[in-house]
């Protein structure tokens, strides 16, 4: 469990919602500005290809940044 900032949802109006593996998220939730940029920081696994580690809420979620399709989650991972 780590401790980061509070998170901003792109939407004012968004609430969370769990996903599951399969899910496809919007591209508004894994601009840049969401990414894990150093995973090994958080000891999350290194990743290559389309996939990127993405803040959401207090999840972290490993999405495929050309499809959106997440393929990994880490429920409750921020504190």
């Amino acid at each position: 469990m780590f401790r980061l900032g509070r998170y901003y949802a792109p939407f004012r109006a968004h609430r969370y919602n769990r996903f599951r593996v399969g899910f496809f998220l919007d591209s508004v939730f894994f601009q840049p500005r969401y990414y894990i940029h150093d995973p090994w920081a958080y000891r999350l696994p290194q990743v290559y290809g389309p996939y990127r580690w993405v803040r959401y809420y207090d999840d972290v979620a490993l999405v495929d940044i050309y499809t959106g399709e997440v393929v990994d989650v880490i429920y409750d991972f921020f504190w």
